[in-house]
Parts: C-alpha cells; sequence; structure tokens
C-alpha cells in the first residue's frame, strides 16, 4: 500500500511518507482548533442557524487547513514538496469527486455542530426541598426532565451514609439533582414547581421534618442559575406570594453524593407506606394539579 502511495504521489524518501502522515494529523486537529476560535470570535454558537454554520465551518477549516499544512510542511524543510503534493492532489481529483469530498466534510460539520447543540441543552442543578422522596417523585413526571438522582449536597463529611445524614450532624442537606433538557423545560420552570412544591418560608424544616437536612436550598451549577434563582426568589417575596419570607439558601454546588439504592425511585416501589401516602402522594397530586400542561405523557 505504502508503495502505491509513493508511486501515486511521486513520494521520493519514506520519511517524506511518515510526515505526510503526521502533518495531516497535527494540521488536521489544529484547523479544528483555529475553527472554534473564529467561531467564538464570531460569535457563532449551538443556537445559530445551521445555514450559517455549516458555510462558515467550510471557509474556516480548509483555508486554515491549507495553511497550516504548509507552515508546518515548511518546518520541516519540505515546502516545495507539500506544495505540489496539494497541487496535485486537486488536479487528479475531478469534479465529481471533489464534490463528494466536500459534501461528506460538510457532513461531518452539520453532525458534530448537531451533536454539540444536543449536548448544549442539558443542564443539572440539585435541589433541596424537604425529604428526597417527595422532590424526586415530583420532578420524575415533569416533562423535559431526563433523570432526577436523590442524594446529599453541602456538607462537609465525604460519601456520607442515609443514618449519618439524618442525624444533622453531616451539615448536608436531603437533595435531588435534577438533569434537564432546557429545550423543553427551562431553570424558571423547574424553579416554578419547586416553590410550589415546599415550604420555603420554613428554616430547617418540612412539616414533621425538622433539622438542617431538611433545609429549602438551590444548589446552582452555573452563574446564570443563581442570577435567575435570586431573581425570582426577590419576585415571590415582592409579591408576598408567601405569608413569611422565603428562606431558601441560594449557594454554588460543590459536590453531589448519590443516595443509597432503596432510595431510588422510591415513591413508586412504595407508595403503600405510611409516608408516602400522607406525604409524599398529596405533594405529587399538587403538582399533578397545577402543573397538568407540563407533564411526561
Amino acid at each position: 500500500m505504502f508503495e502505491k502511495l509513493k508511486k501515486r504521489w511521486q513520494i521520493e524518501t519514506n520519511f517524506q511518507l511518515i510526515l505526510i502522515f503526521i502533518v495531516f494529523s497535527v494540521t488536521g486537529s489544529a484547523a479544528i482548533y483555529v475553527k472554534g476560535i473564529i467561531f467564538q470570535l464570531l460569535n457563532i454558537n449551538s443556537e445559530t442557524a445551521l445555514w450559517i454554520k455549516i458555510p462558515m465551518y467550510i471557509l474556516t477549516v480548509f483555508p486554515a487547513y491549507q495553511l497550516l499544512l504548509i507552515v508546518i510542511g515548511t518546518l520541516f524543510g519540505q515546502f516545495n514538496f507539500f506544495w505540489n503534493m496539494e497541487k496535485k492532489m486537486w488536479r487528479r481529483f475531478q469534479f465529481k469527486k471533489r464534490t463528494k469530498i466536500v459534501t461528506l466534510l460538510v457532513l461531518i460539520g452539520f453532525l458534530s455542530n448537531s451533536n454539540k447543540s444536543m449536548a448544549n441543552t442539558i443542564e443539572k442543578v440539585t435541589l433541596g426541598g424537604g425529604c428526597f422522596w417527595c422532590t424526586e417523585a415530583v420532578y420524575l413526571g415533569l416533562n423535559g426532565v431526563v433523570e432526577v438522582k436523590p442524594g446529599y449536597s453541602g456538607g462537609h463529611v465525604k460519601s456520607p451514609s442515609y443514618n449519618q445524614v439524618v442525624t444533622g450532624s453531616t451539615g448536608h442537606a436531603e437533595v435531588v439533582q435534577v438533569t434537564y433538557d432546557t429545550s423543553l423545560v427551562s431553570f424558571k420552570e423547574i424553579l416554578e414547581v419547586f416553590f410550589a412544591t415546599h415550604d420555603p418560608t420554613t428554616l430547617n424544616r418540612q412539616g414533621a421534618d425538622i433539622g438542617t437536612q431538611y433545609r429549602s436550598v438551590i444548589f446552582y451549577h452555573t452563574d446564570q442559575q443563581k442570577v435567575l434563582a435570586e431573581e425570582i426568589i426577590a419576585e415571590l417575596n415582592k409579591e408576598k406570594v408567601f405569608d413569611s419570607p422565603i428562606v431558601t439558601e441560594v449557594t454554588k454546588f460543590v459536590d453531589f453524593y448519590v443516595a443509597e439504592d432503596y432510595h431510588q425511585n422510591y415513591f413508586a416501589r412504595n407508595k403503600n407506606q405510611p409516608y408516602c401516602q400522607f406525604v409524599v402522594a398529596p405533594k405529587v397530586a399538587k403538582f399533578e394539579k397545577i402543573f397538568k400542561d407540563k407533564l411526561k405523557n
């Protein structure tokens, strides 16, 4: 195979052949990096229309690739070789072949940007609203929520157990980490459900559940979440939606420890348990009544 390549492209030495593979891989990666910088400068992101992104992808990657190929080839003392090889390459390819290559590259660019766009719609937030059996059951029914994991956040003990957390000595709050698709549900809607399904005005308490582990808290994952959470709390207080001021903490997320297996999807698996019947079920019913147009099918 190497001999055929050498003959076809008039490669004189094995060094030039090895150099081709090295330079192609380096320039390919570098061109993608340059594209990222240019896209950032032009403010092209996941929200930009595809009919703009795809042409810009071609216009940034190809020139960068060609330029870097010559520059790096020159550093190895092979400028004439790479310059001539590039001319031969494009001369050998017929129009149809060139069209196929460009189409393939456009498709690759489209898929990579589409995947990036999809990835950018997924966000997380960690919320404490009393016993996590309740909050988990509520968010599992909300359209746009991808995953809900009960666990512990905000404490000073690594990998705490449930038995440790319920004593209140670890500093952790019982929380749920909600993974959601922002193209289906907004962070504001996530918090609307949060404030509608627990009492954010009782300090370190939810009904009969008393202790810092049951505190109302929003562990934000981004600065934007922090700003929105504080704005919503200020608005709710201003409009006096609740009889007392909101005491919900807005704290930067640091760590999250997933709760033991038997806590996962607890309400669905233990509906006949007294706590589920008298505490969890009413909250789920309230959520389904208020947000009936936002429930999962």
